[in-house]
């Protein structure tokens, strides 16, 4: 250990010597005569990694290498050289750390989470994907034996472990951002299994939480649809209307069950809700339907709005409710993000669009109002063809789907060089 922690700091107090050397030169350079004064500025200010590199060393020398003390240090010593793109030496540091915390406070001690979550960090930047999951399965273990699987309390570490995975999704190529989603349906699941056995459906979290397990589903089906499926990932949904072998159709329905089923429980516990509204459970309702719209069954879909617009029967005024809630198409999108999107206005950068949108869902005639200079015939196409591949929750009256006109501001493509 103390080895591995005097090569550390052999390395460090080289670099930090290269680039003091790099800055005097650069200022003697550029401008000798106020050298003296730059110089001066330099000394005022401070270098975090010298300072941690310090506090350590103070430390070691009146205690221990395994003083409680240095893991906090450490570990901010790894966050700094981290800021510096020194990942090599980052991973180090935060390795030294947990290292001291598994001495002082056992191997399954939950204070080596943060140092876990960090060396999973250093090793995506360093390319090492298989070793961050190995950070962060560790990290889900230690959880595991301290409370349970299914215990309530290891919900905050699963959705730390969903968000990573899925916020680095975008950092990865097709074939390892779908690794990424295998890893994120199997924390779903846990995630699942807590709520399901543990968290009452009137609890006020429990809507967004189920709600969140559905939209992860379509998440998935979505990148298959555009980058297709590594047949080695033993994970497979493909949207409806694709083409596919038989084994494709049914596993698509698998994972269309699950995303039901999780929005059915969004129904389920919205009911429970003290104080939710008709027209909260109509909305939840017609969600469901999106879904089947989203996935070709069209008579479920149908069904399904249909009892959105029921439920409404019981509101203050059902027929303002209805109009206001169903009367105008709405673009479907299951978005993973948590926080609530608002509407904003307009950029100059949009479109003005009008179509009008089928019983179905689908867009047709597709035109752009008042179309700038710069949008070119290709441009035009291009969004068309990107609508073209959206569904829309249709306008319904009395409960049933139909042919309604559509207007709705949309990103302008970005010439392409």
């Amino acid at each position: 250990m103390r080895a591995n922690n005097k090569q550390l700091k052999k390395e460090l107090t080289s670099i930090h010597r290269i680039i003091k050397t790099s800055v005097l030169f650069v200022a003697v350079t550029v401008n000798p005569i106020s050298y003296s004064q730059t110089a001066a500025e330099q000394e005022l200010i401070s270098d975090p990694v010298a300072d941690y590199m310090d506090a350590i060393e103070d430390i070691e020398a009146g205690h221990s290498a395994y003083s409680t003390e240095l893991a906090d240090l450490y570990l901010g010593l790894g966050k700094s050289l981290h800021t510096k793109r020194e990942y090599q030496n980052a991973r180090r540091a935060f390795q030294q750390g947990m290292q001291i915390e598994r001495v002082n406070y056992g191997l399954n001690s939950l204070t080596q989470a943060p140092y876990l979550v960090s060396i999973a960090d250093t090793e995506s930047d360093l390319g090492n994907w298989e070793e961050s999951q190995k950070a962060l399965d560790n990290l889900y273990v230690i959880n595991a034996k301290e409370y349970g699987e299914n215990d309530l309390r290891m919900l905050p570490v699963l959705d730390q472990l969903l968000d990573w995975y899925m916020d680095s999704y975008k950092e990865r190529t097709p074939k390892g951002g779908y690794s990424n989603l295998v890893m994120s349906e199997r924390i779903a699941a846990r995630i699942y299994d807590v709520i399901a056995t543990g968290m009452p459906l009137d609890d006020p979290q429990t809507p967004d939480r189920y709600r969140r397990l559905g939209y992860l589903q379509f998440f998935i089906a979505n990148h298959i649809k555009q980058h297709g499926e590594p047949t080695e990932s033993g994970l497979t949904i493909s949207m409806a209307g694709s083409t596919g072998s038989r084994r494709d159709a049914t596993t698509s329905h698998l994972h269309f069950q699950r995303g039901k089923q999780a929005l059915e429980k969004v129904i389920e516990s919205l009911i429970e809700q003290s104080d939710s509204t008709e027209v909260d459970h109509a909305l939840a309702i017609a969600e469901l339907g999106d879904w089947y719209l989203i996935f070709g069954q069209r008579h479920s879909a149908a069904e399904t709005y249909q009892l959105a617009s029921d439920v409404l029967e019981t509101a203050g005024n059902p027929e303002q409710a209805r109009a206001e809630l169903f009367s105008t198409p709405r673009m479907i999108s299951f978005n993973m993000d948590k926080e609530v999107q608002h509407k904003s206005d307009p950029k100059e950068s949009q479109l003005e669009l009008s179509m009008l949108i089928s019983p179905y869902g689908v867009p047709v005639e597709i035109e752009v109002a008042n179309a700038p200079q710069a949008l070119t015939d290709k441009m035009l196409r291009d969004v068309r063809r990107e609508l073209r591949d959206k569904r829309f929750r249709p306008k319904l009256v009395d409960g049933l789907a139909a042919e309604a006109s559509l207007s709705m501001m949309y990103d302008q493509p970005t010439p392409k060089g």
